[in-house]
C-alpha cells in the first residue's frame, strides 16, 4: 500500500510529500536483521526469539509509517475524488 501510494503521489508531482523517512529505513534494517536471525538459528533457539520480536517491531513500524504517509497524502487523496 505504501509503495502504491508513493508511486501515485510521484505521478501527481508530489514525490517530496511522501519521501522515504527514517522510520522506513529503520524498518527495512530490522526486517533484514530479523530474516538473517530466523534463517541462521533454528526455531526454539534463544536467539530465534529475538528474530521474531524484531520482525514484530518492523511490522509495527510499517503500520506507523503507513499512517504517516496517508496523513501526508490525505489532502491530495480527497481533492482528486
Amino acid at each position: 500500500m505504501i509503495s502504491a501510494l508513493r508511486e501515485w503521489m510521484a505521478e501527481m508531482g508530489n514525490r517530496g510529500m511522501v519521501a522515504v523517512s527514517w522510520i522506513g529505513k529503520i524498518k527495512t534494517t530490522l526486517q533484514m536483521v530479523s530474516i538473517f536471525i530466523l534463517i541462521a538459528f533454528p526455531p526454539g533457539h534463544a536467539i530465534a526469539s529475538v528474530g521474531i520480536i524484531t520482525l514484530f517491531v518492523a511490522a509495527g513500524l510499517t503500520l506507523w509509517s503507513m499512517i504517516q504517509y496517508l496523513q501526508a497524502a490525505w489532502p491530495h487523496l480527497t481533492r482528486s475524488m
